[in-house]
């Protein structure tokens, strides 16, 4: 890794001085392939680390270990202080541990359990200096040795940092009553509203609209996969188009982001902050021209046996006609290769298409490297695979070339409305105003197939010209739209229907009801850790819960901000069922009428999501019958 802040560990972090020198080296390889280069400044938050070790005596000497770190503000030399043994940093655990003026080591699972600024923000609460955190599973599988960061998505001012787990044996190893005098050195930076750039290569087509390949510079540890590889497979397409003499009809945009793995302090949607800046503040130009974002992660690496591409609704039955084709997946991928919708919120591809720009992503979420080497200083070259990466290289590339073909965006929105429609269901489904939505959403996928057929005509039977442009510029708003009116987030970042979190949320507190009616508090407190955020509650105090709710509904000037659709507090609820579950004869009927209260409350606040999309299917159906009249005016 030649540009890097910790000098071992790596780390090319938003805002840093080592991305600032890779994004000078992309910009003269750009320029050097023969790309129209350009440095997109952005404005976003930043972080540099350049390291942390913990320092301690055992029966053999002293002991010094290197510490990964997290996006928090931290600098001290020589601090000495005591480490102390929190366990899993619940609220509980800090109630039998005093950690003031101390440093917590806490285990961790932030696949299966919580993320980092719970514990992070209960260990401030009580005082302590740090935390230090191990991954007990979830992530950093891959070795003993292997640390782990992520997105802090918290307080800049509640420090943490991640040991191995090899590390914490021996620390454990050489405490005494769960305690260890330690010397703590650590540089972490926390700076609000700096600029960075993203750097932007352009092959000029012969028309104004526009394809883009995009991949990330930032990265932690080393990033060999992630994404170092996405950008020199994005620039190996480039080098491989201007050395073959393409013309492209669109004009081919190269994207390397800035600021993909966080770029926002204290807030819940702190990742992709450069792509969201890039489309946020001053790159409007491309809405309404760019009809596809290619985005690449971790691709010199299968991610299982089948290969699925991920992307916008709209563009489905697109990538799986062009799927039919391709040769060599029985080599690579023996079950096949499948696209899967919608994009999700874990890369840059999300925060272009709710800006407007229709997105697809080599799928890489659903491997076991996610659990074993993404996020450590393991993600090096020993996993690197020649033929896969050369695969991926022409799958892409004839991707690229199948878009540039065609003269209007091969947009089917019927796919969108068809899943919209599966997703409402229960007792919901039954009402007057479902059946009006049902109606709206019916007259919405029959005109979006129609507008489908007709932009396929137009694809088949001739090459892109200008006059296509205006066309699909009312195709693309009307994508817009769509992402505007029917992308919500539930509380774990994961793209959904605006119905469906309070549609989930009313199914399990009838559970947790019915839990309760048969004494069974367990069964309530399992039902109700599925609603919303309340599975928090659990072991967190609700001055740690209710901050990052509040920051969560109140976010601003992110991809997340104002897709939450609501929010239920269960906690004294749960709280409360969890103290009488030791009592065998316990009254649950405040809980039950409590939640019986609350059940009132989400079914109203469902019958008005389902009807404000009632009417947004039926704005949807007027702007493809737009998109319609466009398409039929190129035959005049």
């Amino acid at each position: 890794e030649q540009f890097r802040s910790e000098p071992v560990l790596g780390y090319r972090t938003a805002g840093s001085r080592a991305e600032a020198d890779a994004g000078d080296f992309l910009y003269r390889k750009m320029c050097e392939i023969g790309l129209k280069t350009e440095k997109h400044p952005v404005v976003l938050d930043g972080w540099e680390f350049f390291g942390a070790t913990l320092r301690y005596q055992t029966e053999e000497g002293e002991r010094c270990i290197r510490l990964g770190g997290y996006q928090t503000e931290m600098r001290v030399s020589n601090l000495q202080t005591e480490l102390v043994d929190a366990g899993k940093g619940t609220e509980k655990d800090f109630l039998k541990t005093d950690v003031r003026g101390k440093i917590a080591l806490i285990r961790i699972n932030q696949r299966d359990e919580w993320w980092i600024n719970y514990p992070a923000c209960q260990a401030h609460l009580a005082g302590a200096v740090a935390v230090i955190a191990v991954q007990d599973k979830g992530y950093g599988e891959v070795d003993p040795a292997a640390l782990n960061a992520q997105d802090i998505c918290g307080l800049p001012d509640a420090p943490a940092f991640s040991m191995s787990k090899a590390d914490m044996a021996d620390v454990l190893a050489a405490m005494k009553k769960g305690r260890l005098a330690v010397t703590l050195d650590a540089d972490s930076r926390v700076r609000e509203k700096i600029t960075t750039y993203n750097i932007v290569g352009t092959i000029p087509g012969q028309t104004s609209q526009m394809i883009a390949v995009s991949a990330h510079y930032d990265s932690y540890f080393h990033g060999f996969e992630d994404d170092n590889c996405g950008v020199s497979m994005m620039l190996s397409l480039a080098q491989a188009l201007i050395r073959s003499g393409y013309k492209p009809q669109k004009t081919l945009v190269f994207i390397a982001f800035a600021a993909e793995e966080w770029g926002k302090i204290n807030s819940r949607y702190d990742w992709s902050a450069g792509a969201y800046a890039e489309m946020t503040q001053g790159q409007n130009s491309w809405r309404g021209r760019m009809i596809a974002d290619i985005n690449l992660e971790l691709p010199a690496i299968a991610h299982g046996k089948k290969h699925y591409i991920r992307s916008v609704y709209e563009y489905k039955h697109f990538l799986r006609d062009f799927l039919k084709n391709p040769k060599g997946f029985d080599e690579y991928y023996p079950e096949g290769a499948d696209v899967v919708c919608p994009v999700q919120t874990w890369s840059d591809d999300f925060s272009m298409s709710v800006n407007g720009i229709p997105s697809l992503v080599n799928e890489f979420s659903s491997g076991s490297f996610m659990e074993t080497h993404y996020h450590s200083q393991f993600d090096d070259d020993t996993s690197y695979d020649e033929h896969i990466y050369y695969f991926h290289h022409r799958l892409y590339l004839r991707l690229l070339l199948a878009f540039d073909r065609c003269a209007l965006p091969p947009m089917d929105f019927s796919t969108r409305v068809r899943r919209m429609m599966r997703s409402l269901k229960g007792e919901i489904a039954e009402t007057p105003e479902a059946a009006e939505f049902f109606k709206a959403a019916e007259t919405a996928e029959e005109t979006a197939e129609e507008l489908y057929d007709m932009i396929c005509a137009v694809n088949g039977s001739k090459q892109p010209e200008e006059r296509e442009s205006v066309a699909g510029a009312v195709i693309l708003d009307a994508f817009k739209y769509c992402e505007d009116s029917f992308v919500a987030l539930d509380w774990y970042e994961k793209s959904v229907f605006p119905h469906e979190n309070a549609q989930k949320n009313i199914e399990y507190m009838q559970r947790a009801v019915a839990a309760l009616e048969e004494g069974d508090a367990d069964g309530a407190k399992c039902a109700m850790v599925e609603v919303d955020d309340n599975s928090y509650a659990e072991a967190f105090a609700r001055g740690v819960t209710s901050y990052f709710t509040a920051r969560a509904l109140t976010d601003t000037g992110s991809w997340g901000s104002g897709r939450l659709t609501g929010h239920i507090d269960l906690f004294g609820v749960m709280r409360a069922v969890m103290e009488k579950s030791r009592d065998e004869q316990a009254d649950f009927t405040f809980e039950k009428e409590e939640l019986t209260v609350k059940v009132a409350v989400e079914k109203k606040n469902l019958r008005s999501l389902i009807e404000a999309e009632t009417a947004r299917l039926k704005k949807l159906t007027q702007k493809l019958q737009g998109a319609m009249i466009a398409v039929e005016a190129l035959d005049r």
